[in-house]
């Protein structure tokens, strides 16, 4: 049984649970609330399957390298405010008022004409610090906030290739220009749904899947998603849930 605390310390703050934000395999998110509306989200690294408990260490591995990476790139406007740790396998961060990428596609929302670009000039300032995020497939990780910007949350599964010498150096530039090709890919890909009408030929071209894409997604993709179906058939609907909003459908775009 997953558990967090009902009241925390922030800043000299105290904090008070609010709701669950998500539930899913890897973690749980968990919102608290100060008197003055100041929020945080609690990232608890724990896995959600048949004998997970036992599996705690590994979330604390898991916990400890996603804050490394995510005190890279902490001061980079669109990534939300880094808070303090929470134990072995949890760590804060400011909460985002906004909708995520998943809520406008279900409420037929419009995006600003500029989102994407700005969200392009965020994702370029985590390449030059040779971050690739590799999560930006999931919608639910892209939010436009109530001012209007994009912002990015959960970098669980980002690498960071570290500058090298010599040939090392080059191969590790190398795949890091390949990896960055998919980060493009998968922006230009959200835009060819939301806005179709603002997408030049140029970033169409972008949003057409690589060669490794379409291995990645036929060799490991449709495979880890046949083995989901044989735990839950309903699909991701039951491993991602927002359970304050109750979204019901097993649109392909969950979360």
């Amino acid at each position: 049984m997953r558990a967090w605390p009902q009241e925390v310390a922030i800043n000299d703050s105290v904090f008070t649970f609010e709701k669950i934000l998500k539930d899913d395999f890897f973690s749980v998110n968990v919102l608290y609330r100060n008197q003055d509306d100041v929020r945080y989200v609690l990232k608890l690294s724990d896995f959600r399957f048949i004998f997970g408990v036992l599996l705690r260490p590994l979330a604390v591995l898991f916990s400890r390298r996603e804050y490394t990476i995510y005190r890279m790139v902490a001061d980079i406007e669109g990534v939300p405010a880094l808070g303090p740790r929470h134990g072995l396998r949890g760590y804060f961060h400011e909460y985002v008022e906004g909708k995520t990428l998943h809520e406008i596609a279900n409420e037929g929302r419009t995006l600003p004409e500029d989102f994407f670009e700005k969200l392009m000039a965020v994702l370029a300032r985590l390449h030059e610090r040779r971050i690739f995020y590799l999560d930006l497939n999931k919608s639910g990780n892209i939010i436009l906030g109530d001012d209007q910007k994009p912002y990015l949350i959960d970098f669980q599964i980002s690498v960071y290739i570290k500058k090298r010498s010599g040939l090392v150096g080059l191969w590790g530039d190398r795949l890091l220009a390949f990896l960055i090709r998919e980060d493009i890919y998968h922006l230009y890909k959200h835009k060819r749904y939301f806005q179709p009408h603002l997408v030049t030929p140029d970033e169409l071209a972008l949003a057409t899947r690589t060669r490794f894409n379409v291995r990645l997604k036929r060799y490991v993709g449709e495979p880890y998603r046949a083995i989901k179906r044989l735990i839950y058939p309903h699909g991701s609907n039951e491993i991602i849930w927002y359970r304050w909003r109750k979204l019901k459908d097993k649109s392909s775009r969950m979360p």
